[in-house]
Formats: structure tokens, sequence, C-alpha cells
């Protein structure tokens, strides 16, 4: 009775657990769904640095929260990677139980079976005896029967004395008694070995009935055991994935960190070139590179999903790299580094919200802080970051948007 209670809990525990895993995958693929489209696109490109600083903050907030979410959820999953456990360990210790029981049953069954034997032995021996006596009684009840009176008769009249006479009476009267007590002795020794043979088998039965209980709660216990195995299992792949999600957020954030560690450093530079360079005097810029060679307009959306922002130019040499990079006009170097998307580039603030860019360069050969003048050399022409050829991308800013470079250039 313990053990079917013990086996119904189980199974009421298995639902419990089954329904939480559930809710939980659930929960999982509903928080995939609604990361994935973030994590695709959290590569910063630099842009307007206080609006890309605060979209970077944004974006890192959201991350953090989401390793916050996936951390309890980790340790929520290992919670129930432990109580699986636990209770795996119960029925393994259930199931030693039962199979020592099963053991002793079987010793048991085994030990009635030979008794049995002995029994049925000795209850056909009893009944052979008792066949024996029996034929004998009947031979002498037949011979008194053919010989009637007479034979007894002769017996008495032949008899010396008085006290043989008497001795004679009374051994018929004895032999006839005991064939009598022979008879009963037998027949009770024949019910009494019936008797217990059934008795033996009762218990067999019983014992067997007990067996295959017990081997049905084994089976029961195994099949639960199987189940919490699989559970087991699924939950610790669960884990597995939830933790490689987590190593993938940890990594997000701390590209998102040096994301904005570097627009914190470029608005501080950006500031700093502002205070240093007074203002723009209106001056037309000087031609960027030594080619003039045109392979993407400012505006063109041949083959883009947006207007283009700048202006491509080609190497001299086609598919040459080398080919240097001047600045168009005096101002200070706010950014001079390496983007995925822009490569290797430079930044340059002009005075009165206006900057130039040269983005894909093979080499950079000014820093940060640099005050540099009209065409100085800045850098060499190359095919860095996200880029389909040699070749340089000038665009113009100005307060923040992009205009056309045409506006300020001369060849």
């Amino acid at each position: 009775m313990m053990a079917g209670m013990k086996f119904l809990s189980g199974k009421r525990s298995i639902f419990k657990v089954m329904g939480l895993i559930c809710k939980k995958c659930a929960l999982a693929i509903m928080v995939l769904a609604l990361i994935a489209p973030f994590i695709a696109t959290t590569q910063i490109i630099l842009g307007d640095s206080k609006s890309d600083l605060e979209d970077a903050k944004k974006q890192q907030e959201d991350v953090q929260s989401k390793l916050e979410e996936t951390k309890k959820y980790i340790e929520d999953l290992q919670g129930q990677v432990s109580d699986i456990q636990s209770y795996i360990s119960s029925l393994d210790s259930q199931m030693e139980t039962i199979s020592s029981s099963l053991y002793e049953l079987d010793l048991q069954v085994q030990d009635l079976e030979a008794t049995i034997k002995t029994t049925e032995e000795e209850l056909a021996k009893a009944e052979e005896d008792a066949k024996v006596q029996y034929e004998q009684m009947k031979l002498r009840i037949k011979f008194m029967y053919e010989h009637n009176d007479e034979t007894y008769l002769g017996m008495l009249l032949n008899a010396e004395d008085m006290a043989d006479l008497l001795s004679k009476a009374e051994y018929i009267n004895q032999l006839s008694k005991y064939d009598r007590e022979m008879l009963e002795k037998y027949k009770a020794t024949i019910d009494y070995i019936a008797q217990t043979k059934a008795d033996l088998e009762a218990d067999k039965e019983e014992l067997v009935n007990m067996q295959t209980n017990l081997q049905d709660q084994m089976s029961a216990l195994s099949l639960l055991q199987s189940t919490k195995m699989t559970q087991l299992t699924n939950l610790n792949n669960t884990v597995a994935a939830e933790e490689s999600y987590y190593s993938r957020l940890e990594a997000e954030n701390e590209a998102l960190e040096a994301t904005t560690r570097q627009l914190e450093a470029r608005i501080k530079a950006e500031e700093a070139a502002k205070s240093s360079v007074t203002s723009y005097d209106g001056g037309k810029f000087k031609w960027p590179t030594t080619s003039t060679r045109i392979t993407s307009d400012y505006g063109d959306t041949d083959g883009r999903s947006a207007p283009h922002k700048g202006i491509d130019i080609g190497a001299v040499k086609v598919g040459v790299a080398g080919d240097p990079i001047y600045a168009a006009y005096d101002g200070k170097v706010v950014i001079s580094t390496y983007s995925a998307s822009a490569g290797n580039y430079i930044m340059i603030y002009h005075g009165d919200g206006l900057y130039t860019r040269y983005l894909h360069c093979s080499s950079l050969l000014v820093s940060v802080g640099d005050y540099v003048t009209k065409g100085q050399k800045i850098g060499l022409m190359g095919t860095t970051g996200n880029s389909t050829g040699v070749h340089l991308h000038f665009d113009v800013r100005l307060n923040g948007s992009y205009v056309s470079p045409w506006n300020y250039l001369s060849k």
C-alpha cells in the first residue's frame, strides 16, 4: 500500500515538473524570439555621437536586463535538475529495497516448492501404505465371509481350555479392531498430508502474488525512473543552451561597453575639437585624394537600401591601394580608429558643426587630437571594413546631418 502511495505521489510530481518545464521552455522560446533581432543588429554604425551613445546605452540596458533574466532562469533550471536528481536517487533506493524483497521471496518460494515436493512424496507413500493395508483387510474380511462362522467356531472348539478359548476370542476381536484402527490411522495421515499440501500451495500462491505485486511496483518505478532520466537529460540540455546564450549576452554586453567607451571618447574629442577650432571660414575644400574617378556619387541608390551619404572615389589604378588621402580643410582630428563597417577611418572637425570623414583607409597617418591643415596627408586609400574594392568614401556632416560634399569641394 505504501509503495502504491509513493508511486502515485511520484506520478503527481512528474506532471508538476513536466508542466513547469513546458512553461519554462515556452518562456525561453519567447525570450529568444524577442532578443534575436536585437542580437543581430547591436553593432553600432558610428553616426551622430550623442545619439549613438544613447542608443548604445539603451541596448546595453536591454542586454543587462536579459542577462539578469537568463541568470535567474538558469538558476531555476539548476534547481529543477537538483530536485530531479534527488528524486531519481530516491527511486533507486526504492528499487533496491524491492529487489531485495523479491530476492527473499524467491528463496521462500524455492523452500516452499521443496517442502511441497517432500509432502507430495509422503502423501504418495501414505496412500500406498493405506492401499496395502486396505487390501490386506479386504482379504481377511473375504476369508471370514467365505468360511463364515465355521472357522471361528472351529478355532473356539479346538481350544484346549477356557484360557485358550478366551485368548482366541480376544485375538479375533483384536484383529478386527486393528484393521479398523490402521485404516482410520492411514486415512487421518492422508487427510493431514493433503491438508498440509493444500496449506503449502496456498502459502506459495500468496508469495507468488506478493512477487507479482512487487514486480509490478518495480516496473512502475523503472518507467518512472526512465521518464525522470529523460527529463533530466532535457533539462541539462536546456541549461547548456541557456548558459551558451548567457555567454553570448555577456560578449554582447562587453562589445556594447567598448562601443560606449569609444563613443564617449569621441564625444569628448569632438567637444575638445570644438573648443580648439574656432569656426569654418567658408572656404572651398581640397579634393581629398589624387584620383578624381567617382565610383558612387552622393545620393545614389543603385543597389542600396538608402541614398548614398557621401561620394566614393576609386584608386588611380583600379584595385591598387596606397593612394594618398588629404585633409579637405583645416581642422582637428576627433576620430582615428577602426570600425567593422567603416574600416580604418578618420573624422576631422572644422568648426561650426562641420565634419568630414575618410573611410576604408589602408593606413592612418594622424591621431585623435592632431590639428591638420588643408591638403595635409592623413592616410592611404584601401578597402578595409565593409568595402567592395579599393576606394575612399568621403562624406560631410553639418550639425549631425549628412550633406552633399559638392557644396564644399573643388577639384
